[in-house]
């Protein structure tokens, strides 16, 4: 828990820093205590909702809404200093993060329009080769996307440089140096 609470504090205080190295377990932590987050909020709110409490509901809901917002950049900052500490450049991360859910959002967008058209026709007829060449495009769209994501990930997860490189030297996970004698181990 403590790892948790470290690496998110870290990645929070660095959140529009694009400069320097972030080592792996530091943005893996980061990223499961935003995940946990991210379910409780989620599971408080399904249960608001399914108890009826609809005003708490709408609150928790936007404010899920605004922690998942406030969240998208520091962590995109991360995966930039995540890719330098691997010897990457960080517009790499930002090109592969976006065009992949670009892609992956437009492939499944597309497809579900064209699938409620086809479905909602109503016995009119209907090219079918018009079809078939969206619902084509639509699942290379998809395909694309999700293949960048893969990538992204192979990416965060690759070791971290262990030498100095162009970006700086390695950033421990644990700041043992800075005085942070509460996230020491036991």
């Amino acid at each position: 828990m403590k790892y948790m609470v470290y690496a998110l504090r870290d990645v929070l205080r660095n959140s529009f820093n694009p400069h320097g190295r972030l080592s792996r377990a530091g943005y893996w932590w980061a990223w499961l205590a935003i995940f946990v987050i991210n379910v409780i909020l989620d599971i408080v709110k399904n249960t608001l909702y399914g108890a009826g409490i609809l005003h708490m509901y709408r609150f928790v809901a936007r404010g899920s809404l605004l922690w998942k917002i406030a969240v998208f950049f520091p962590m995109l900052f991360a995966a930039v200093r995540r890719y330098h500490d691997c010897g990457k450049p960080g517009w790499l991360a930002v090109l592969i993060d976006v065009s992949g859910g670009i892609c992956a959002v437009s492939g499944f967008v597309v497809g579900m329009i064209t699938v409620l058209f086809f479905v909602f026709s109503a016995g009119v007829s209907v090219n079918m080769a018009g079809f078939l060449g969206l619902m084509a495009f639509s699942v290379l769209f998809l395909l694309a996307g999700i293949t960048l994501c893969i990538l992204n990930i192979v990416f965060l997860a690759r070791p971290s440089d262990p030498r100095e490189n162009v970006y700086g030297k390695p950033e421990p996970f644990y700041h043992f140096a800075r005085g942070e004698e509460d996230f020491e181990e036991d």
